[in-house]
């Protein structure tokens, strides 16, 4: 990558993204990557945008934060714009969440929370995690067929983050819905709604903290606050960003990953032989279909040109990670699932200083879930036909409609 201003040759003709992308991305990244690692795409609401495909690139961009902005709202403010992503990048409250800042603010603001993520604290959760999947499992036992999203891959991560941060048990139902109605908004009002309804309900878990402290994510949130450390603003983003990113990608790494074992038998019988292979095989699905499509959303601050094209100042980028994670230049046999990969430096957690805050907490939580469902459930099959598996409509995360299993 450099800042060489180059002519660009995708500018005349951009691409538009085919209706099958939503339930199967990689055909079109594969045709992108094919041409090159850069290509103007237009959004179904006809938001322009810039797709980078190629490992080597999106890594680059990743590191240069003060090129690649996270501060996407810079570049999402015309009012035409309408992707569930843009909106809420323009959201006013949104604005000052982690993932919307660039260092300082951004290295400030992760270090409040980094210790309650710290690997000590994150493994010392693993007896609470294998009681909820238990638990969890114990109630669907005695039932032919469930459905795994709604009835494991959903209330698993939910349960934990919530305890991690400070949100009471009785609370998350009505959280849970608050989130499918977000990541499911079929309308940019819908999106709206949820974004709102999630202020008011994050807004008053934290306020109860400073009358009801206690050992948790959002008590040490308030007191940073109360002495200044965060602003009123970043208060309740952070604490927003915290919640709905420390569950809704384990979502689909529990259900997708399932999914996509069940489409490769073969895989599933080794990881049923040898439960050795589940932390590897974490890391696999994770390359292989990770749960952010089309990817990571930044804005250009300046000229730069990527694998000889020149990106304008100002433009919306997508770093394609799940393209890059099957990039041939990077991994053997890209197309393949293998549970026994070794060399696997996948970016599904992302790179540079936003690289993924629960990384540990989301292998750790993929690696109780599968190896308690496999252990317990070693008959596992679908109850539908492959076929008739539905993919939610895309916004920014993969989240699948329903997973329909048998257990026995």
């Amino acid at each position: 990558m450099t800042s060489e201003v180059q002519k660009c040759p995708h500018a005349e003709g951009a691409r538009n993204i085919p209706p099958s992308f939503a339930s199967d991305p990689y055909p079109f990244f594969e045709e992108l990557r094919s041409e090159g690692s850069v290509h103007q795409v237009r959004l179904p609401d006809g938001t322009m945008s810039w797709w980078i495909t190629g490992y080597d690139d999106i890594e680059a961009a990743l590191s240069d934060w003060e090129t690649f902005s996270s501060q996407v709202h810079n570049a999402v403010q015309d009012e035409r714009i309408q992707n569930s992503q843009a909106l809420i990048r323009k959201d006013e409250m949104l604005k000052h969440t982690m993932i919307n800042r660039d260092p300082p603010d951004h290295s400030r603001m992760r270090k409040l929370v980094v210790r309650a993520f710290s690997a000590s604290r994150i493994d010392g959760l693993r007896p609470r995690i294998q009681q909820l999947a238990d638990e969890l499992l114990d109630d669907l036992e005695k039932r032919p067929s469930v459905d795994l999203v709604e009835d494991y891959a959903f209330p698993l991560p939910v349960g934990v983050i919530c305890e991690l941060l400070g949100v009471p048990r009785e609370d998350i139902p009505h959280y849970g819905a608050m989130v499918t109605k977000l990541t499911g908004a079929q309308s940019p009002q819908e999106g709206k709604d949820a974004i709102e309804d999630l202020k008011v309900f994050i807004t008053e878990k934290l306020e109860a903290k400073r009358t009801n402290p206690g050992d948790d994510v959002f008590t040490a949130m308030v007191q940073a606050a109360d002495e200044g450390t965060l602003s009123e603003p970043e208060l309740p983003a952070m604490g927003l960003q915290l919640l709905t990113a420390g569950h809704e990608t384990s979502i689909y790494m529990i259900s997708g990953g399932m999914l996509r074992l069940l489409e490769n038998p073969e895989q599933l019988a080794k990881l049923r032989e040898n439960p050795d292979l589940v932390a590897p095989a974490i890391d696999e699905l994770l390359r292989f279909d990770p749960p952010p499509v089309p990817g990571i959303f930044r804005h250009v601050t300046k000229d730069v040109v990527v694998d000889g094209t020149t990106i304008p100042k100002g433009s919306l980028v997508i770093l394609n990670l799940a393209a890059a994670n099957r990039d041939s230049k990077k991994f053997s046999c890209p197309e393949k699932l293998d549970v026994t990969r070794e060399d696997n430096p996948h970016m599904a957690f992302g790179g540079g200083v936003h690289y993924c805050l629960g990384a540990r907490l989301a292998r750790l939580e993929g690696e109780v879930a599968f190896a308690t469902l496999l252990r317990r459930f070693p008959n596992l099959e679908l109850a539908v036909p492959l076929e008739q598996v539905r993919h939610r409509p895309l916004n920014f995360l993969q989240r699948l409609e329903s997973l329909p299993v048998k257990l026995h």
